[in-house]
C-alpha cells in the first residue's frame, strides 16, 4: 500500500494559526472560565441559601 503521506501532491496541508487568531482563542478561554468561576460562585450561594432556608424551616 502507497502512503499517500509522502507524496507531495497528496500530502495532508497543515495550516498554522497567525498570531492574531491565537490572542482570539486565549481570549475565548479567559472568558469561558471567567464564566465558569461565576457560575461556581452562584452555584454556591444559591446552595448556601438553600441551606440555610432548609434550617429556618426544620426549627
Amino acid at each position: 500500500m502507497k502512503n499517500d503521506n509522502l507524496d507531495h501532491e497528496n500530502r495532508p496541508v497543515k495550516y498554522g494559526i497567525t498570531p492574531d487568531e491565537l490572542r482570539q482563542i486565549q481570549q475565548r478561554r479567559i472568558e469561558a472560565h471567567a464564566a465558569r468561576e461565576t457560575s461556581d460562585a452562584l452555584n454556591l450561594l444559591r446552595a448556601v441559601k438553600l441551606g440555610a432556608a432548609l434550617r429556618e424551616s426544620q426549627d
